[in-house]
């Protein structure tokens, strides 16, 4: 299978206090999980951007400036029912063997760490859209030169 990445960043590289190994990790899940849902190849979107937005009610996170990434693929999609469980450690929808249902509970825990929040919209037969929201201190860092 073929798939092609797209990045489109809309923002001016950010400061952020996080841990760039469980970003890794959290975007990794992420991208491999569009390439798999896709298993004829196809565009792979990511888009950062910041935005001023209030957080779901009862995430306990406050409004604020938050950068927005989203992973974007044009596969198969979700049906309502897997999406209500896809973030529950070991669920999966792969073949025994293929998977072990850890990727998105993995990275909801890493986003949930870094004080964000992972939305997602899918349609059965138009793909997914996987959105990140993590914290950014406006005026909190400097530059030191």
């Amino acid at each position: 299978r073929k798939c092609t990445f797209q990045l489109d960043s809309r923002v001016a590289p950010l400061m952020m206090q996080i841990d760039a190994g469980q970003i890794q990790q959290l975007f990794t899940n992420l991208l491999v999980n569009a390439g798999e849902a896709m298993p004829h190849g196809g565009p792979i979107e990511v888009v950062i951007h910041t935005e001023s937005v209030t957080p779901p009610p009862g995430s306990g996170r406050s409004a604020g400036t938050y950068a927005r990434v989203d992973v974007r693929d044009q596969g198969e999609g979700m049906s309502p029912e897997v999406m209500d469980q896809i973030f529950e450690p070991f669920f999966t929808t792969k073949q025994v063997g293929e998977g072990t249902g850890l990727g998105l509970a993995i990275a909801y825990g890493i986003v949930q760490e870094h004080g964000g929040w992972i939305e997602v919209q899918s349609e059965q037969g138009k793909g997914s859209c996987f959105s990140v929201f993590l914290p950014v201190e406006v005026g909190a860092c400097q530059d030191a030169s």
